[in-house]
């Protein structure tokens, strides 16, 4: 397969600690990829250096085969990135679509300018509406376009955040600790929308999460870290494995005495 994203090397340092460290790996294009590790290993802050929130203090980001480290967000968001957050941070005086609309510019469009610039952008503006709708009816939300997105619950707007970040078209998604806060019900619909999203929309994930079932389940490659680096990557069946794995999530005792 080819690999969509490289990660080498990347470190981040916040005065004295070491949240990232010299980690390195990769996501091939049109698979689901999971970022796992313990509570403080360092996944949120690789996930905010890719996507361009944090700038690293060393390393380098290959996406599409061209450096991407220490752009802007919206300008790697442009070349075909996209994210979420662990929480849904929508707009909530404003209206489901218009959310889903604002992720338009993403790919460097200016429906917004429509309220401003009149019948200059109606064309434009009737499109990302369109596309919006079409995001919408794949999350489940279709039918509470016109609701202000306060009235969502917190799983609805989670799913509301993933389609502003489906809007704009991206190559490849990453996805923040999604099934937080979500009831049995949207686990299952959100599980099965990454599924669709790869296999039918032909995108890439790269996946932060906590429960193992769910990596364990859609992944094709598992990149364990622990402390800010990566200390093991593979198949999920490798990672599951592997001695860092056990070490991770049970502690040194387990893996003496054998459990």
């Amino acid at each position: 397969m080819t690999a969509l994203l490289e990660v080498a090397g990347i470190s981040k340092r916040f005065g004295g600690l070491l949240a990232v460290d010299n980690a390195t790996f990769s996501v091939d294009a049109g698979t689901i990829t999971s970022l796992i590790g313990p509570n403080g290993a360092g996944k949120t802050t690789a996930f905010n250096i890719v996507s361009g929130f944090l700038k690293p203090d060393g390393g380098g980001i290959a996406f599409r085969g061209e450096a991407v480290e220490g752009l802007e967000p919206f300008e790697i968001a442009r070349r075909g990135m996209a994210r979420t957050f662990q929480d849904p941070r929508v707009f909530p005086e404003m209206s489901v679509i218009d959310n889903v609309v604002v992720g338009v510019r993403q790919k460097g469009e200016r429906p917004l300018w429509a309220v401003l610039r009149g019948a200059e952008v109606d064309a434009q503006w009737k499109r990302a509406r369109e596309r919006a709708e079409t995001i919408l009816a794949r999350v489940g939300l279709i039918d509470r376009r016109n609701e202000q997105a306060s009235a969502l619950s917190f799983g609805e707007q989670r799913f509301l955040s993933i389609a502003r970040a489906l809007v704009g078209d991206p190559q490849i998604v990453l996805l923040d600790e999604p099934t937080v806060g979500l009831d049995r019900a949207s686990f299952g619909k959100l599980v099965e929308l990454m599924k669709h999203l790869v296999t039918d929309g032909k995108k890439t994930i790269l996946l932060v999460e906590h429960n193992m079932d769910v990596v364990m389940s859609i992944s094709e490659k598992v990149v364990l870290m622990v402390q800010g680096g990566v200390v093991a990557s593979g198949a999920p069946a490798e990672v599951r494995a592997h001695r860092s794995m056990v070490e991770a999530y049970l502690g040194k005792r387990h893996v003496a005495s054998g459990q």
